[in-house]
């Protein structure tokens, strides 16, 4: 474990806790980018490698957040490789005053020991990641007064990315897979606290290349607000799996690869049967959403010429 002055990082405790033993209100296979390898074989030996190399960006579909309060509900992750170590129902503080209060008492079982150094507790660095992937870089401070720890840095940013509210259920559970970040979830209180609102994370107006090399353009700029950093395997770019459904609820899987040179993700694979289904033209524009509950993106688009200009959800009817 490295420490900076007045911080340290978590050191996860390896234990094993049943799934009721929380306080009330406590507690790849990998692919490799490029076509030059594929060069000599065939279109279906071609396929078959894609199929077999093929990794996912979307996550196992999550258990719906309802006003269901069984806590047996299916999870993201394998049973296997996660543990829970605290279950909290969200209060107005939380919430409102944007930091989590987890008791010592309950804290103990995941979190070091408060120590000092000259004088003052030192903060604890921890990361967390979320149901979709995400990465949350907190910070907990010891609040001896109220014997205490409290989460703050980005703690807000986490309540405001999926809209939580008092009485919504937080979870925080070990990753056997990786003992130097814990995996939390969520569950609302009530079916009808959920947004159902998407959130637009690229627009896009098509050019000519978009349309006529069958492939879509995506700066790395724009692409990194909602797919993964480009990594390497053996020195090629992964590809990335894209599900996207679109207005008529079909759903799309589509391919991104990272081209260095132009420094932008080419979405490819069924872009083309895409374009034709709408028959979508130059200068027509796309749009993409997240949803904070579905594990796949979606896509709409809008029709440049205004006699063209169809809400989406009547085109092609």
């Amino acid at each position: 474990m490295s420490e900076k002055r007045g911080s340290a990082s978590l050191p996860i405790k390896k234990r094993k806790l049943d799934g009721s033993s929380s306080s009330s209100g406590s507690a790849s296979d990998v692919k490799q980018g490029g076509e030059a390898a594929m060069e000599d074989r065939s279109p279906t030996e071609i396929a078959d490698i894609l199929d077999s190399l093929s990794v996912s960006v979307e996550k196992k579909p999550r258990k719906q957040y309802d006003n269901d309060d069984d806590d047996d509900d299916d999870e993201d992750y394998d049973d296997d490789a996660k543990f829970l170590v605290y279950r909290k129902s969200l209060t107005r503080d939380d919430v409102l005053c944007r930091r989590l209060v987890i008791p010592l008492e309950d804290a103990i079982e995941f979190m070091p020991e408060p120590s000092k150094y000259e004088g003052r507790y030192k903060l604890t660095e921890l990361k967390l990641m979320d149901h979709k992937k995400r990465m949350w870089n907190m910070k907990a401070s010891f609040d001896e007064l109220i014997s205490s720890y409290l989460f703050s840095e980005n703690w807000d940013k986490y309540l405001n990315k999926y809209k939580l509210e008092p009485e919504d259920v937080i979870f925080l559970y070990e990753d056997s897979s990786d003992d130097k970040r814990l995996l939390i979830e969520f569950h609302r209180r009530k079916l009808h606290n959920i947004n159902p609102k998407k959130f637009l994370v690229y627009k896009k107006s098509l050019t000519r290349d978009d349309v006529f090399y069958r492939r879509l353009v995506i700066p790395l700029e724009d692409a990194v607000e909602f797919l993964p950093e480009p990594s390497k395997y053996r020195g090629r770019y992964e590809f990335t799996e894209l599900k996207l459904m679109d207005h008529k609820k079909q759903m799309w899987n589509m391919r991104a690869s990272f081209y260095k040179e132009c420094c932008s993700y080419l979405v490819w694979e069924n872009w083309d049967k895409y374009l034709n289904k709408y028959e979508l033209e130059p200068e027509d524009v796309i749009l993409f959403y997240e949803d904070p509950i579905d594990t796949h993106f979606h896509i709409e688009f809008q029709k440049r010429k205004p006699e063209r200009n169809n809400n989406p959800k009547d085109a092609t009817d």
